[in-house]
């Protein structure tokens, strides 16, 4: 479970960093909305998993936000930062959901 988070984290990262670097077409924003919300639920899965409640409400509203359900709501300017900021909460997963040493020394 956990080296599938972190292929579909790393697809929905590049992903990301390629609609704010060279921003994609409209066309292709359901894909994009679809991906990330399969990241974020795989997080908020992995977040429960070690405990971490803030993370998973954190990844729980990239959910909300990145719905494809949804028509786009937000202006194009906003969805850059949008896709910004959660990018940069995917790059920065790995870290925020990785056991401590103290938990990982008592489970062993």
């Amino acid at each position: 479970m956990r080296n599938l988070t972190r292929l579909v984290t790393l697809i929905a990262t590049v992903i990301l960093a390629a609609a704010v670097c060279f921003g994609l077409p409209s066309d292709y924003r359901l894909s994009v909305s679809i991906i990330v919300s399969a990241a974020a639920l795989l997080l908020v899965v992995q977040s429960l998993s070690t405990g971490r409640i803030m993370g998973a409400l954190i990844f729980l509203g990239i959910v909300g936000v990145f719905t494809p359900l949804r028509s786009s709501q937000f202006s194009d300017t906003f969805t850059s930062i949008l896709d910004l900021v959660t990018l940069a909460l995917f790059a920065a997963s790995p870290v925020l959901l990785r056991k401590s040493a103290i938990t990982a020394s008592a489970a062993r």
